[in-house]
């Protein structure tokens, strides 16, 4: 059995060949299309084909317009998590070294003469119970700052002013 095929915008597209208990292809029919000649195309209109002088123009589909709040997130995350510097001193900032900055500054709060042998890109330090604070203040500015960025950035979105190298700019980079 012979199935005449059309594409996307209803233009005939081919001839397919199926056996009478094979599933139907997507977008076909047993109607023959007309015969053509020249720049001529046949459109399926639904019950039948029509004859066309040539091929419509095919309108772009515009491209959606980007996930703002998804792409910010993003980018929110990539600076909270980077780390920043304190002191000269490298810090991370993922998740994990956040809690342990807030648990020895938590320790460092109840004891002015604890010392913490901490580990940095560079190496381990000592930071004193004030140091530890230093540090744990400076990483909560830190997030406090990204998150900041991404309300601004939220609001230009809701604005209209956005653009792609505004995700780019204004992170913090915080030295103390």
């Amino acid at each position: 059995m012979k199935l005449y095929l059309w594409n996307q915008q209803a233009l005939y597209a081919g001839v397919v060949e199926v056996e009478p208990l094979d599933a139907l292809p997507m977008r076909s029919t047993p109607t023959a299309p007309p015969k053509l000649s020249g720049t001529q195309v046949a459109r399926w209109t639904g019950s039948d084909w029509e004859k066309l002088a040539s091929a419509p123009a095919v309108e772009p589909v515009p491209e959606p317009p980007p996930d703002w709040a998804a792409l910010i997130a993003a980018r929110r995350y990539d600076a909270e998590v980077g780390g920043t510097v304190v002191g000269g001193m490298p810090i991370a900032t993922d998740d994990r070294s956040k809690l342990l900055i807030n648990g020895a500054a938590l320790r460092a709060n109840r004891s002015s003469d604890y010392v913490l042998r901490w580990k940095t890109s560079d190496g381990f330090v000592d930071l004193t119970a004030d140091q530890v604070l230093a540090v744990a203040d400076a990483v909560s500015e830190h997030v406090q700052a990204c998150f900041d960025r991404e309300d601004a950035l939220l609001a230009a979105v809701a604005d209209g002013t956005i653009n792609a190298e505004m995700l780019e700019e204004g992170w913090p980079v915080l030295l103390h």
